[in-house]
């Protein structure tokens, strides 16, 4: 177990390692570097970092067990919050395995008489995952205070469905992740699409569940007697917390046959690391032909390529999602889309475009090195990273723009803040991402005050670009914040050139 747990540690070490090198801004300052890897090797700052940002989130949740005494209404409430564990489990194993041995670091272990070596990779996700018992931990505290017994039950539950999720993301790991194709397989796009639709269902389970709260509390016993019908089935089988023996039964049986899952799991991810599966289609022998767009559009179509075949990299630019889904649902649900909303919409969008930009730096992974071997300028790079990160919320843009023209014609003249407020966002991300000194690419890290800066700065670009076109009528306001988001397009790409 000692031997586990250090060599746990020293991937996490690795893992740690590998990010601070590939950021320029850091690896090039010996002192920040060292500074930087000081505190990114320490998993329990950084865990203690991440739980903080959850716990918020999990103190809100607990209000509803906090204000209530009902034991129907609890175990409704614990139905929902267990959910949530098992779902951030999943996705995490699901999505994060693959960068992680896409890293390399798991070639050492190949060589030694290791029996299991996904166990490894399997606590070394765990460590992430185990900061969503800060969203739970709040409401399992005041079930524990308030009932003891069933608290204890409840803290069970939500560690099964950890252990389920992982289970879960693991064997999905095993069948989709380790494949090596040396074509497209036919099946891809249509892979590619559930994926985004279930990070859709993930981002969006925060705002249901917040949303959820007063509507459980007040229909609590239709609820209990749903959850009744099928109490055998996870998670409905959590509401059993108040009949511990039923409950006890339910855990067992849960425990066993996950433990079963797991073990399979990640004898299955192991042997498919040591053994990957290729596949790869017919194909008739065609001759070269060279694409057009020059380097630019090759980094940025190879950046898009890789956005889509990892569904990983595809959570950063879905991000905006999670805070446009509230206002167009709100908006639809009165049957109107206002050319003013739509105005809102779209700037909201562009401001969390600059979510995308950690995703969009990490696409590059180990291939780094083999990048700075290429006649690959820095300004290259920095417009190739920008283009690829304004791209999706472009699309999603237009969507809500199309959405918006159904309902009011006038507002197709809006149509250039589909290009301009992403693209604009994305630039001046980039720019002072890259700002360090040096022709040298790299990949700068961000961290969380780096993004709360990042988003202050754009908040300010963006107001200068929307005040004109709000305080001024239509169409010379619009005109004059067209002509500001042209003008300071000009001048980063300038700047980038220069």
């Amino acid at each position: 177990m000692r031997r586990l747990f250090e060599i746990v540690r020293i991937l996490y070490r690795e893992l740690h390692y590998q990010i601070v090198k590939r950021n320029p801004l850091v690896a090039n300052d010996e002192k920040r570097f060292k500074k930087q890897l000081k505190n990114a090797l320490s998993i329990k700052r950084n865990l203690a970092l991440q739980s903080l940002a959850f716990i918020f989130f999990g103190i809100f949740m607990a209000s509803g067990i906090i204000l209530s005494d009902n034991k129907i209404v609890i175990s409704s409430l614990a139905v929902s919050l267990a959910l949530v564990p098992f779902i951030f489990s999943l996705y995490v194993t699901a999505v994060q395995s693959s960068y992680v041995v896409s890293l390399g670091l798991f070639e050492p272990l190949k060589s030694l008489p290791i029996r299991v070596g996904a166990l490894y990779l399997s606590e070394l996700l765990l460590i992430d995952i185990s900061v969503s018992l800060s969203i739970v931990l709040p409401s399992a505290i005041v079930l524990l205070i308030k009932f003891p017994i069933n608290g204890l039950l409840f803290l069970l539950w939500v560690l099964v469905g950890i252990l389920a999720g992982h289970s879960i993301g693991l064997l999905i790991f095993s069948l989709f992740g380790l494949r090596i194709a040396h074509r497209k397989t036919r099946g891809q796009m249509l892979k590619n699409l559930f994926k985004i639709l279930g990070l859709f269902a993930f981002m969006s389970m925060f705002y249901a569940l917040s949303y959820l709260q007063e509507y459980i509390s007040k229909n609590s016993e239709k609820f209990a007697s749903f959850f009744g019908k099928y109490i055998v089935a996870y998670p409905f089988s959590v509401a059993s917390i108040f009949e511990p023996s039923k409950s006890l039964v339910f855990l067992t049986g849960y425990f066993i046959g996950i433990s079963i899952l797991y073990y399979f799991s990640i004898s299955k991810v192991w042997k498919e690391i040591l053994e990957p599966k290729i596949t790869s289609e017919k194909g008739k022998a065609e001759g070269f032909k060279s694409s057009f767009g020059g380097t630019i559009f090759a980094l940025t179509l190879k950046d898009l390529r890789v956005i889509f075949r990892k569904t990983s990299m595809l959570t950063g630019f879905l991000v905006p999602i999670y805070f446009v889904f509230p206002q167009l649902f709100i908006a639809l649900r009165s049957g109107n889309l206002s050319k003013e909303q739509v105005f809102g919409l779209l700037f909201l969008i562009g401001l969390f475009s600059t979510s995308g930009a950690d995703a969009i730096l990490k696409v590059e992974g180990k291939e780094m090195d083999f990048l700075r071997t290429l006649p690959i300028s820095k300004g290259q790079f920095i417009l190739s990273k920008a283009f690829s990160m304004s791209l999706i919320p472009m699309i999603l843009a237009s969507l809500i723009l199309g959405l918006g023209t159904y309902f009011d014609s006038a507002t197709l003249y809006l149509i250039p803040y589909v290009v301009l407020l992403p693209l604009n966002v994305s630039l001046l991300t980039m720019l002072l991402l890259f700002r360090y000194k040096g022709k040298e690419i790299g990949i700068p890290e961000i961290n969380f005050g780096e993004v709360l800066a990042l988003f202050l700065v754009n908040s300010v670009l963006l107001a200068f670009i929307g005040i004109p076109a709000f305080i001024i009528n239509a169409p010379k306001g619009l005109a004059i914040s067209y002509a500001i988001a042209l003008l300071s397009l000009f001048l980063m790409l300038k700047k980038i050139k220069g």
